[in-house]
């Protein structure tokens, strides 16, 4: 698992899932990039090119100056160790879910769980409602396809005897017809 030291980078809210981790791996491998080059040209201070909102989102959380190339090569080191070893989570649900959803389980997870937990996100149309988890070695499904499924004899035999029992709205109408 990834360190849980106190010397360990926070990861923000943004960063969702693997593909927000490998945003940040790659830009911040540019970066180092073009930073060396440019202090091998002028030899001297070299400004900080506009980074991306996820990149200074985690460079502010963590109070990293990315001008140092120590704090560059660790936090990069960081990211790559949680792209290898971080618990990761994938859940689907029936339609897209919200920003402000993403955020607040990602938050829930992290507090929760783990703090460097990466979440995945997946539709599955055919679901209805809930959503279904999946992580490296357990599965839940907790969708009303599954609840259905489950209650089927249930629900089959609550629906023969509401064909099978009159109304009261029929029952009032064969009174009402003549005979």
């Amino acid at each position: 698992m990834a360190p849980e030291t106190q010397a360990a980078p926070v990861l923000p809210v943004g960063v969702v899932g693997m593909i927000d981790l490998g945003r940040l791996i790659r830009e911040l491998e540019r970066l180092e990039a073009k930073l060396s080059s440019d202090k091998i040209r002028t030899g001297s201070y070299v400004q900080l090119p506009k980074l991306s909102a996820l990149m200074d989102q985690l460079a502010e959380t963590n109070k990293l100056d990315l001008r140092d190339a120590h704090a560059r090569t660790s936090l990069l080191a960081f990211l790559k160790l949680l792209r290898k070893e971080a618990p990761r989570v994938h859940m689907s649900f029936s339609a897209d879910p919200t920003p402000d959803f993403l955020m607040k389980l990602t938050t829930w997870l992290r507090t929760q769980v783990h703090p460097h937990v990466l979440v995945a996100i997946g539709l599955q149309p055919g679901i209805g409602a809930g959503c279904v988890l999946r992580t490296t070695n357990h599965y839940f499904d907790m969708s009303l396809r599954k609840t259905f499924t489950e209650k089927r004899e249930i629900l089959m035999k609550r629906l023969r005897e509401s064909n099978t029992q009159p109304t009261a709205e029929t029952q009032a109408q064969t009174v009402e017809a003549p005979a």
